[in-house]
């Protein structure tokens, strides 16, 4: 054992058993009393720190209530979708808001409009009965007759209560209607029997007017061809029940009922297929569609058939064939088409296919109603018949040509007679207001055609109508029928003048045609106004009134001002804008020297020769500037210093240029002192 060891063992060895025992538990105890004070110091420590952190925290003051309510702001529009009639507000969800908040409202488009100027207190919008806005209550506000707001415009709303804000919006006051739509139709029963009631449906969307809802039965044999008013049901179907007061329906097959509706956005339509059955007879039926509809003459239609087969028969083929008539197709078609080929149909169900050929409707010159049909073969089933008739809308015009301003008589047929049908008449693109209607009631520019669809008005050829050969377009935007007539809008023009080119100051004769009767025409030469000496026909005059057949011949003079070359004159109706244009060249005016050029010491004369210029007018020359006096003239007359022109506006003179002119270039002036022409030549002195 090592000595360190040793010394302890020995060391150890002194001392008894159970004095070494006594005397390590003593010890032990005595940590053991240092470390339960330790611990109870430390957790008084915590104790009180934690109490003084919880004191600090509660110390905190509480935050303030935040608002929990909730509303939904709606704008209402005046009936013209053109003003904001009212402003409600629906509490949703919160506290109740005392009766003395405030709505503020304020206008993008129109902020300093009066009737955003001031807040509105709550219990204004609640017709002062209540001392607070409840959950569930509405807040409306109606604006002034006198100031409604106008749209389109942006509207926010503010609730303010005890200086918080509840609740802000902005409201879109763009025009948010819709024309209507028909989204489904149907008939109960599916297959009506022959003579037997049956009830034709709608749904429609777009809030329609109650009182625009109707549906035609014109296309089902038996049925009367006035349009009827449907209702609305407790389903939101708008209906009408098909009962023996409408007529008795005959003849089985599938015709075609319209169904129309509108409200200030605009028209809805479309077709039900109604599928008539003798009693006892088969599951198969065949309807006829012309898309678009309605079919207006001279239009390309697509012809299409819906199959409805109601057996139990699986994946048959289908076979479709297309005739158009004016009487029974069996008649020899002017129109067919078949479908198209590897068509099946399983019941039940139904099936639409289209022709694949178009059909142009005829452009006829009287009335002709039209008879189209689908034949349908279902194989192992049998074949089907549908057909409908129809009668495209037709107008006329008397005379079928004139002139802008003439009296024209439109006749128009077939048109639609339902509410709000009305139809307007253009010439060219042009829009036309009849004067007056015999047949129709006239309103303005729309005219609301008979209960048979008829019209007969009169209307002048309108200001802007394009010349040459046209057409009037009579047109109904409610119902979409619209039909052509041609017609010739006679050419205003002037003739080529008389003559064609001339000398200022000439005589010019001019012959207009075609325009407005009896109007008012003035003349115009290179843009200078020009007052004709006389008139062969029509009346002359600063404004030339032409005859009732629109014509003048009328003679007038090329005015001084105007510039040499080619120009023209231009006829313009002042009442009507009617212009036309004829082309005239004015004579050149010019000098020549005869010699141009003479040596230093000779004084041999010079002849001067005028040209273009005025007839009958006084000409004055001049010489490097200095005015000369010519010696002779051999043509014109001369008078001093000057000459006179002859009628076709020539001159010839001498002048003796003086031998004191020394060498070099002088010019030679003739100065026409009635017109202000001016022609120059040089001459040389060598």
């Amino acid at each position: 054992m090592p000595q360190r060891d040793r010394g302890r063992a020995t060391d150890t060895g002194n001392i008894p058993p159970g004095g070494r025992a006594r005397r390590w538990n003593q010890k032990r105890r005595g940590r053991a009393v240092s470390d339960v004070v330790a611990t109870i110091l430390l957790l008084a420590l915590t104790v009180t720190l934690f109490a003084s952190i919880f004191a600090f925290v509660t110390s905190f003051p509480s935050p303030p209530a935040q608002n929990s309510n909730q509303f939904q702001a709606t704008l209402t529009y005046t009936s013209n979708q053109s003003y904001i009639s009212s402003l409600s507000i629906l509490h949703l969800a919160g506290p109740s808001v005392p009766g003395n908040g405030l709505i503020y409202l304020k206008s993008a488009n129109h902020p300093a409009a009066s009737e955003f100027a001031n807040p509105i207190p709550v219990s204004w919008g609640l017709n002062n009965v209540t001392a607070a806005w409840n959950l569930g209550q509405t807040w409306i506000w109606k604006f002034p007759a006198t100031a409604l707001p106008i749209l389109p415009d942006n509207i926010t709303v503010y609730v303010v209560s005890g200086a918080q804000l509840l609740y802000s919006a902005v409201l879109p006051g763009q025009i948010i209607g819709v024309p209507p739509t028909v989204v489904d139709t149907g008939v109960s029963p599916a297959a009506p029997t022959v003579g037997a009631s049956f009830t034709v449906w709608a749904v429609i969307s777009g809030s329609p007017n109650a009182n625009s809802v109707y549906v035609n039965l014109a296309g089902i044999p038996g049925l009367t061809a006035t349009p009827q008013k449907m209702t609305l049901n407790s389903q939101g179907q708008w209906q009408l029940v098909v009962s023996s007061s409408l007529g008795v329906t005959t003849t089985n097959g599938t015709y075609y009922a319209f169904v129309n509706a509108s409200n200030a956005k605009g028209p809805a339509s479309a077709a039900i297929p109604v599928s008539l059955v003798l009693s006892g007879s088969g599951p198969l039926s065949v309807a006829v569609i012309l898309v678009p509809s309605p079919p207006n003459s001279a239009a390309k239609e697509s012809v299409q058939a819906v199959v409805t087969y109601t057996g139990g028969v699986k994946s048959a083929a289908l076979s479709l064939a297309f005739y158009a008539n004016t009487t029974s197709p069996s008649a020899g078609a002017i129109w067919s088409g078949v479908g198209p080929s590897g068509l099946t149909i399983s019941g039940p169900a139904t099936v639409t296919a289209a022709s694949q050929s178009t059909w142009t409707i005829p452009g006829p010159s009287v009335v002709t109603s039209y008879l189209v049909s689908a034949a349908a073969t279902v194989a192992g089933v049998g074949a089907v018949t549908g057909t409908m008739s129809f009668t495209p809308s037709l107008v006329t015009v008397s005379p079928t040509s004139g002139l802008v301003g003439s009296t024209v008589t439109a006749t128009g047929s077939a048109f639609s007679s339902v509410s709000g049908s009305t139809v307007a008449l253009s010439l060219g693109g042009v829009a036309i207001t009849p004067t007056a209607c015999s047949s129709g009631t006239l309103s303005g520019s729309a005219i609301t055609p008979t209960a048979a669809g008829g019209f007969v008005c009169t209307f002048a050829v309108p200001k802007g109508s394009p010349a040459g050969v046209t057409s009037v377009l009579a047109a109904d935007a409610f119902s979409g029928q619209n039909d052509t007539a041609a017609y010739i809008v006679t050419t205003w023009t002037i003739s080529p003048l008389s003559p064609t080119s001339g000398i200022l100051g000439s005589s010019v004769t001019v012959t207009g045609s075609g325009f407005a009767g009896s109007s008012g025409v003035t003349l115009a030469f290179d843009g200078l106004a020009v007052t004709p000496s006389s008139c062969s026909v029509g009346t002359a005059g600063a404004t030339i009134t032409v005859t009732a057949a629109g014509a003048f011949t009328c003679v007038f003079t090329v005015p001084y001002g105007a510039t040499s070359g080619a120009g023209s004159l231009v006829a313009t109706d002042s009442t009507w804008s009617q212009t036309a244009t004829a082309a005239f060249t004015v004579t050149a005016w010019a000098i020549t020297l005869n010699p141009p050029s003479l040596s230093h010491s000779s004084s041999s004369s010079v002849t001067i020769t005028g040209s273009g210029f005025a007839g009958s007018t006084t000409v004055l020359f001049t010489y490097n500037g200095a005015v000369i006096t010519p010696a002779s003239c051999s043509t014109g007359t001369l008078s001093g210093s000057t000459v006179t022109t002859t009628a076709t506006g020539t001159f010839a003179c001498a002048y003796t240029v003086p031998t004191s002119t020394t060498t070099g270039v002088y010019v030679f002036t003739a100065t026409d002192s009635t017109t202000g022409q001016t022609a120059s030549a040089f001459f040389t002195r060598t």
